[in-house]
């Protein structure tokens, strides 16, 4: 399946497509560069379920996954750069070297790989840790942790202001 099928399908009302293999696809087709940019309904795959899908290396950049279901989807060397996932299921997902330059409000994190991966300014609030492997770099701006649920299952407030370094690697 190419991007333009998956957003054709998308469009007539399909949202299950776990498994799709989608490396290094640009999933940006509006071709917008800041989220603000998007028309309504552009790059729109809000509830779409990509469960185990492959998306490694693609550019997910300035797309509405809001509720999306990515759990154990490998996005390895993903750029995922003013992407909306707010309230997105990413537990167990690959997410090792991937570039998330966009926030990680309620999504769920449980058991995923978050191994160097660059985090910039990214709010991790009410955002669910537990069980993962999360080691990142913060080069830019800090990580905003507000009742962010941490892996050993600790709630963390604490945020780590810019040129801070976060890296934990824990196994639940």
């Amino acid at each position: 399946m190419d991007v333009e099928e998956l957003y054709r399908r998308y469009a007539a009302g399909e949202r299950d497509f776990p498994g799709v293999d989608l490396s290094h696809a640009d999933l940006n087709i509006a071709k917008v560069i800041y989220i603000e940019y998007l028309q309504p309904g552009q790059n729109d795959l809000s509830g779409i379920n990509l469960s185990d899908a492959n998306l490694t290396r693609a550019d997910l950049s300035c797309v509405n996954l809001s509720g999306a279901n990515l759990s154990s989807a490998n996005l390895d060397s993903a750029t995922l750069e003013c992407t909306i996932l707010t309230g997105a299921n990413l537990r167990k997902a690959i997410l090792d070297y991937a570039e998330l330059v966009c926030d990680l409000i309620d999504v769920d994190l449980r058991e995923a790989s978050i191994f160097c991966t660059r985090l910039v300014g990214t709010d991790l609030t009410r955002a669910n840790l537990m069980g993962a492997t999360f080691q990142v770099h913060t080069e830019e701006d800090g990580l905003i942790f507000c009742d962010t649920i941490m892996p050993d299952g600790t709630i963390n407030n604490e945020n780590y202001p810019s040129k801070n370094k976060y890296s934990t690697r824990q196994r639940g």
